[in-house]
């Protein structure tokens, strides 16, 4: 096939180190769609959970693959209007949103506004509407011309932080005077911890010795303790345990560790997804059994009692004034082209990638 043909990145479902560029057939536009010509997107390990998690949280509906037993793992991106069969949206409108690695993507606009659209398609019905929406770059009051890059690492994270936090201070957290986050250095760790210090929060950071300088660099934590440290510096007492690994044994030593002075265990990524895939029998272990924060949850019940207009505002208020400091941690790493995209998905799969690299990759179509 043609070079500049249609791509799209799949790894298989069974085996994620198993990956490929998938050259896909021509399609011709259909009355009420749009075809979308992806310009950038990025690449972070929150995108291996949705493949960890394809199966079990339905990541793999959003953008079926043809072949059975592939999947197209979701990215956060920005992408350019470039053929349109739709009355409301025009050639050249620039949407930012939820995408496959590749070069387009088909959609069926519904509920057309100015701030955006939803995703209409038939196989989308019923999926999340957080994940469906597509925001108007002209329109969208958080939108930053030179924070592009840190809005596409980081502001779906940014939001999941913003919502754990929401929901901890809701629930005055669980009467606990510390909170402790695994994989401190992850971007939604990073975000948490930010939103955490805003309210004066003790907030502590787990982390390996080669990230510990990253964290530290942070300045978002009040203190950092080394995993393999764990039993000797933590301190025991009333704790929240946040966690974005998704490590088993991890999450059982922290259990063992604080037993009843853990108040509440809240399981969120799986960074370390190779040891994620461990079964483990979470309900024997010390202390409350752990709980999935699922995002979308706690979105749509603050939509509804504050309002999706006071909700956006609260969110785009405090993400812009994180982008300062997110972007001195984190700096952009650009790829181009599928080599460059399967190396960067190797990296982030492998762990290899630095803490302080935060991959923006295309096809360059």
């Amino acid at each position: 096939m043609m070079e500049n043909s249609p791509r799209v990145f799949e790894v298989d479902k069974q085996d994620l180190n198993n990956s490929r560029v998938f050259h896909v057939p021509e399609y011709m536009l259909q009355d009420g769609e749009v075809r979308l010509l992806i310009d950038e997107f990025a690449l972070t390990a929150n995108n291996i959970t949705y493949g960890v998690f394809g199966e079990a949280m339905g990541y793999w509906k959003f953008f079926p693959a043809d072949e059975a037993g592939w999947g197209r793992i979701p990215v956060w991106g920005f992408a350019t209007v470039n053929e349109s069969l739709h009355e409301d949206i025009d050639p050249g409108d620039r949407f930012f949103g939820y995408f496959p690695m590749g070069t387009e993507l088909i959609v069926r606009p519904d509920d057309v506004r100015e701030g955006g659209f939803l995703d209409s398609s038939s196989h989308r019905q019923g999926l999340p509407l957080f994940y469906n929406r597509y925001v108007s770059v002209s329109s969208d009051p958080g939108y930053r011309a030179d924070y592009e890059h840190q809005q596409m690492l980081f502001r779906p994270l940014f939001l999941t932080a913003f919502l754990i936090d929401d929901q901890l201070a809701e629930f005055a957290f669980h009467g606990a005077s510390q909170v402790i986050l695994s994989s401190a250095s992850s971007k939604t760790a990073l975000a948490l911890a930010w939103h955490l210090s805003q309210r004066g929060i003790e907030t502590i950071g787990l982390t390996s010795k080669r990230s510990r300088p990253f964290v530290k660099n942070s300045g978002v934590y009040d203190k950092i303790v080394l995993y393999d440290d764990l039993e000797d510096e933590l301190d025991i007492k009333a704790s929240v345990y946040v966690d974005f690994a998704g490590n088993p044994e991890l999450m059982s030593r922290i259990h063992h560790a604080l037993k009843d002075d853990l108040k509440a265990s809240i399981r969120v990524g799986a960074t370390d997804w190779k040891s994620g895939q461990t079964a483990s029998d979470e309900a024997s272990l010390p202390g409350p059994e752990p709980t999935f924060f699922f995002a979308p949850d706690q979105g749509n019940k603050r939509s509804e009692e504050w309002g999706a207009k006071e909700f956006n505002q609260r969110v785009t208020d405090s993400m812009l004034a994180f982008y300062e400091p997110a972007s001195r941690w984190i700096k952009s790493v650009r790829g181009m082209g599928d080599e460059a995209i399967h190396e960067c998905y190797e990296r982030v799969l492998k762990g290899e990638a630095l803490p302080s690299e935060g991959f923006i990759l295309s096809f360059g179509i």
